[in-house]
């Protein structure tokens, strides 16, 4: 956008030069505001969704080790895996958690924001702390292998709602599924 001007030796055409310089910034300048309001809600719009592509995005990566531990906890309850990896497995698990509530805080809400998130995260409590006592050998309310089966399978159950919880939210639907509710 280059202002040109054309000045003549002639005074009274001298007026009307000075009148067409005045006209070309002017729009020049109009079009050229118009042009960075532009582009800074371009940016601010591509700088908006990339935030939200990452948080929501990856919500469902805070589960990725989930169906390995199960698969360890079961395999240790019905006596076909290793203590050790069992009790690695608990504990992952609640790190799976605890990632979820951070990457959710990440996106500015918490576990208490949603109702049946938080619903999920009190049912996913008790199991959980059983299986890690039952593993670590100390007093605990899962008394036999299949009790543990049982725990084990409660626990996953609340884990899957979750995790379609965090799959409808990497979706971008505001709304949490009717089936977790």
């Amino acid at each position: 956008m280059a202002v040109t001007a054309r000045i003549s030796g002639n005074s009274s055409a001298g007026g009307a030069a000075s009148t067409d310089v005045s006209q070309e910034c002017s729009l020049s300048h109009r079009l050229a505001e118009i042009v960075l309001v532009g582009l800074r809600m371009d940016q601010k719009t591509q700088v908006d969704v990339a935030q939200e592509q990452f948080i929501e995005a990856k919500l469902r990566k805070a589960f990725d080790e989930v169906s390995y531990s199960f698969e360890k906890i079961l395999g240790e309850v019905r006596g076909d895996s290793n203590l050790v990896l069992a009790k690695q497995a608990v504990n992952q698990l609640q790190i799976s958690l605890n990632q979820f509530e951070n990457l959710l805080k990440e996106g500015g809400s918490t576990v208490h924001s949603y109702d049946s998130i938080k619903y999920l995260y009190q049912e996913i409590e008790h199991p959980l702390s059983e299986l890690r006592r039952y593993f670590m050998k100390e007093p605990s309310e899962i008394l036999t292998d299949k009790a543990g089966v049982v725990y084990v399978n409660a626990l996953k159950a609340s884990f899957r709602r979750l995790m379609d919880i965090a799959d409808e939210m990497d979706e971008g639907h505001s709304s949490i599924p009717k089936s977790a509710l």
